[in-house]
This record gives structure tokens, C-alpha cells and sequence, in this order.
């Protein structure tokens, strides 16, 4: 809202018919001559242009610099017949020049100072509506885009789902136990990348909290690898990952959990416990550590022949992170994952 200096300010600028302008002109220019007609009995000598100047004033100030050239005019001429002596004529003579001359350059310089105050200000307006303009275009650019990456985020996850459901209908016709093994679980992994493209932050957020999105993606992972016996435990520190980052890490996350299932527990009671700690340096660390039957012995991670860790080494070499397998302490098997979240 408008502060009353302000108002007072527009009133300046506002874009008026001709005329208005010259009416409202003409108006102020006969009721100083009035005023100063009514009032020259009370008045002493030597005022002949005293109520004239506010009415030059407020002219050029609400009807523009023409129509306040022309009220000095007419102001001049008007004081000049009504109030020098002899009155009701034209006399002229040095003393007259010299008032005529002083009231015209006067009132020719108000006029341009408030001629130039309002080009200022038409000027400051129109900047102001440019960037209000600018700024609303802005806007309707940034929902457009928000919205049409809400939309490529639904369109791609449902086309990762129809695949994976597409693999699960092939798997029907497949007979040998390997290969249907191997269907399964592509067909989990497209719907696990899936869901995890519903949930890649919108334009102008920092990320996703990959922190809250870990103990779903684990439930995810434990549901439909079937360990029902298994439990998790979940220490994350708040982090927000870029999308090129959350979908490696979500899926280095899920084949290590997949994995510890699977190798770890064979179908036994067993604990997770899955840690995200960001160090001094900003670089993070995630750990998946089971309390299951350990590493066998001369095992490397880098030389196995699973499709699941072959899959992890390539990821985290994707983010430029670096992977170990390592015998956890007390028994069971430490996975971790060393990379820099900028």
C-alpha cells in the first residue's frame, strides 16, 4: 500500500485527457486571479503576483509543463493589468520590466524542476512495472518448469514400472531356476529406480533428503526380497543429495542390503545397522554392516564374480566414490562407501 507521500507523488504522473488538463489549468489559473482580486484591498503594495505562484505550482504539477507555461503566462499578463499602477492598463517601465522579468524566470524555473521531478518519476515507474513484469514472467517460467519435471519424473517412473512389470510377465515363459532368478531381480531393480524417481526433489529445492528416503528404501528392499527376520537400524545424519547423485547411491544402497540378505543371512534371523555420516571435509560415508557369516576367507570385492557388487563398483566409481568390503567387528561383514556429496 501507498503511503500518503506517495499518492500525493502520483498524482503528478497519472495520464490525464487534454481536456481535463486544460480545465483543470484554466480552472486554477481564474481562482487565483479571484482570490488575489478579492484580497488587493487587504493587501499591501508589492504583491502583485502572490497567489499566481502556488496556482503556476500545482498546474505544471497536475496538468503538465505546457499548461503550467501557459497559467505563468496568463498570470503574468493578468497581474500585470489588474495590480501595477496605473491599474486596468498596460503601462510599462523599468520598474514593471524588472517584476515581470523576476516573476517569469521564476516560474519558469518551478516549472522545470517539477517537469523534471515527474519525468523521474515516470521513469521509476516504468522501471517498477518492468521488473514486476520481469519478476511475474519469472514466476510463471519457474511453475511451468516445475511442473513439466513433476511430469517427466511420473512419465519415467511409469515406464520403468510397465518395464519391470513386462519382465515379471516374461519370466512366466522362462523354466530354468537361474534365469527366472536373474528376471526377478532386474525386474526389482527398474521398480526400485522408479520409485526413487517419484521421489527426486522439484526445481528449486536442495535435494532430496536421502537421510528420511533411506528407512523406506530398506523396507522396500526387505519386502521384496522376503526377509521378514531381518531388522534394520538406521543412523543417518540430515543430508540432501542431487538427483545425479541419490539414484547411484540409492541403488549401491539396496544391491548391499539385497546382498547382506541374501549371502549374509541365508534365511536366518540377522540385524542391519546402516550409518550415513558426513565428515569435516564434506565428504560422506555410508556403511551397511550385518552381523551375519562374515567374508570368506581370501575373498576380494573387486575380483567377485556377483552381478550385485559388479554393479556397486561401477556406481561408485560413477560418483567418483570409493568402495571396500571388510570384516566387521564382532563377526559379520562391513560395506562402505567413501564419496563427496558437491
Amino acid at each position: 500500500m501507498l503511503s500518503l507521500p506517495q499518492r500525493l507523488l502520483e498524482l503528478g504522473i497519472r495520464d490525464r485527457s487534454p481536456l481535463w488538463r486544460w480545465g483543470v489549468a484554466g480552472l486554477l489559473f481564474l481562482a487565483a486571479l479571484l482570490v488575489r482580486l478579492v484580497s488587493d484591498p487587504y493587501l499591501p503594495p508589492g504583491f502583485p503576483f502572490l497567489t499566481f505562484f502556488p496556482a503556476v505550482i500545482v498546474t505544471a504539477f497536475l496538468c503538465g509543463t505546457v499548461p503550467g507555461l501557459t497559467v505563468g503566462a496568463a498570470s503574468a499578463v493578468a497581474a500585470w493589468y489588474f495590480f501595477f499602477d496605473p491599474a486596468r492598463s498596460f503601462v510599462f517601465n523599468v520598474p514593471v520590466a524588472l517584476a515581470l522579468g523576476f516573476f517569469t524566470s521564476v516560474f519558469c524555473l518551478e516549472v522545470l524542476l517539477i517537469h523534471v521531478m515527474n519525468r523521474s518519476l515516470r521513469q521509476l515507474r516504468a522501471e517498477s512495472a518492468r521488473q514486476s513484469r520481469e519478476a511475474e514472467l519469472s514466476q510463471q517460467l519457474a511453475r511451468t518448469r516445475e511442473v513439466m519435471f513433476e511430469e517427466l519424473q511420473h512419465r519415467v517412473s511409469n515406464n520403468l514400472q510397465v518395464l519391470a512389470a513386462l519382465m515379471m510377465l516374461q519370466r512366466s515363459e522362462v523354466r530354468d531356476p537361474a534365469a527366472r532368478r536373474v528376471l526377478d531381480t532386474a525386474a526389482q531393480r527398474l521398480e526400485l529406480i522408479g520409485r526413487i524417481q517419484r521421489s527426486l526433489h522439484r526445481p528449486g529445492e536442495a535435494g532430496l533428503p536421502f537421510d528420511r528416503f533411506l528407512r523406506s528404501l530398506c523396507q522396500d528392499v526387505l519386502q521384496a526380497s522376503g526377509a521378514r527376520a531381518v531388522t534394520t537400524e538406521i543412523e543417518a545424519e540430515p543430508v540432501a543429495l542431487a538427483p545425479e547423485l541419490t539414484v547411484p547411491v540409492a541403488l549401491i544402497t539396496a544391491e548391499l542390503v539385497a546382498n547382506a540378505v541374501e549371502h549374509a543371512f541365508r534365511d536366518r534371523q540377522g540385524r542391519l545397522l546402516i550409518r550415513l555420516r558426513r565428515g569435516a571435509d564434506g565428504v560422506l560415508a555410508l556403511s551397511v554392516q550385518d552381523d551375519g557369516a562374515g567374508l570368506a576367507p581370501g575373498f576380494v570385492a573387486a575380483e567377485s564374480g556377483s552381478l550385485g557388487l559388479r554393479i556397486v563398483h561401477a556406481l561408485a566409481g560413477q560418483i567418483g566414490g570409493r568402495f571396500e568390503m571388510l570384516p566387521a567387528p564382532g563377526g559379520g561383514t562391513l560395506c562402505r562407501l567413501v564419496f563427496a556429496a558437491d
